[in-house]
């Protein structure tokens, strides 16, 4: 099933950033379709932002290397810290769904 989806989506633009020990942020992301879909190399919290923020352990839990969608306006953020002992990287890509 979400073999899939992953196959209908359409990628508009992609970002990606270190998640360490430290929380960060993204630039503003360009996202026209308002669907986003993060992916992480190690397990790491997120927030959804309208402007850069810091994230702490209260944040979403996102497990490594699972694709998790999100609905955000166009210029939003997202901010990233590790959950872990180990840096990875947050991959963060517009989409669209469709054929």
């Amino acid at each position: 099933r979400i073999n899939k989806m992953s196959q209908q989506l359409r990628v508009i633009n992609n970002a990606s950033q270190a998640v360490t020990n430290s929380s960060v942020s993204s630039s503003a992301l360009v996202v026209p379709t308002g669907l986003i879909r993060v992916v992480a190399t190690v397990d790491s919290y997120i927030s959804l932002t309208a402007s850069a923020a810091t994230v702490d352990n209260t944040g979403i839990v996102i497990a490594a290397g699972a694709e998790n969608l999100f609905v955000v306006a166009n210029g939003s953020f997202v901010n990233g810290l590790r959950v872990g002992g180990t840096n990875g990287r947050i991959s963060i890509t517009c989409v669209s769904l469709g054929k």
